[in-house]
């Protein structure tokens, strides 16, 4: 059964009350009953294990969770036609993904998707339980390339490492390898930002700001990727690198 998550407001003591979504889910839904035992997260890294009891969840012992990366991941997409980036939400959160970034770019075929970031977020809360994270990652609204550059200089984001996913075609010199990246970062490791292309990559002025805001151009081997596929096989390596699993 996958973990579901709570507010911290909702725990007095030993109690955690139960919202009316959660609730319905697991009475109405599963048909849990009294005595049923379910994992409810904080959000905060911390999991709960837990026994319904009269509506509400009764703590019975409490662990730090284990599952999140050991560097804080944002995922900047371009936003790719249909519904690819659900799918794209649903992978990255489940691979340890902190952060997804929908940005439109001068390739991207979607407009206007302001309206879907609701259900975005929902997603990536399910799949946030499904895969036994311990926090909720966040889906931002979509923003334009510029906006999205601009984080580079803002705040903490200024310290990140941000690697650049290019098609074989497009790849800017020099490439670096991602190993020998993450083996030069300083530890703890620092946050690292991941930029993807739509359907048509980047446009060359797109190649030369993300170059220009000191993003490495990394590479994801000799095939063509899709756009859905790209963003999920980076993370997977890095979470093979960063974990030494």
């Amino acid at each position: 059964m996958p973990k579901y998550f709570f507010a911290p407001s909702q725990k007095h003591g030993d109690v955690i009350a139960l919202d009316d979504a959660l609730a319905h889910h697991l009475f109405r839904v599963l048909r849990l009953r009294d005595g049923a035992s379910v994992i409810l997260c904080d959000g905060a890294g911390v999991d709960y294990a837990t026994v319904l009891r009269g509506g509400t969840a009764v703590v019975a012992g409490e662990q730090p969770c284990r599952t999140e990366l050991p560097a804080s991941i944002t995922l900047y997409q371009a936003l790719p036609k249909g519904d690819k980036f659900e799918t794209i939400i649903q992978k990255c959160v489940e691979l340890g993904a902190a952060r997804i970034v929908p940005v439109y770019t001068a390739h991207s075929l979607a407009k206007h998707a302001e309206k879907k970031q609701p259900r975005w977020q929902k997603i990536a809360e399910s799949a946030a339980g499904q895969s036994m994270r311990g926090m909720i990652p966040q889906v931002s609204t979509p923003m334009d390339f510029a906006a999205a550059l601009r984080e580079k200089t803002a705040g903490a984001a200024n310290t990140a490492l941000w690697l650049a996913a290019f098609a074989p075609s497009e790849r800017p010199a020099p490439v670096v390898s991602l190993r020998a990246l993450l083996d030069a970062a300083a530890r703890p490791f620092p946050s690292i930002g991941l930029w993807v292309g739509a359907e048509g990559g980047f446009s060359a002025e797109e190649t030369a700001g993300l170059l220009s805001a000191g993003a490495h151009s990394v590479s994801l081997g000799p095939r063509v990727l899709r756009t859905e596929t790209a963003a999920p096989a980076l993370l997977a390596q890095i979470s093979l690198l960063l974990e030494d699993v």
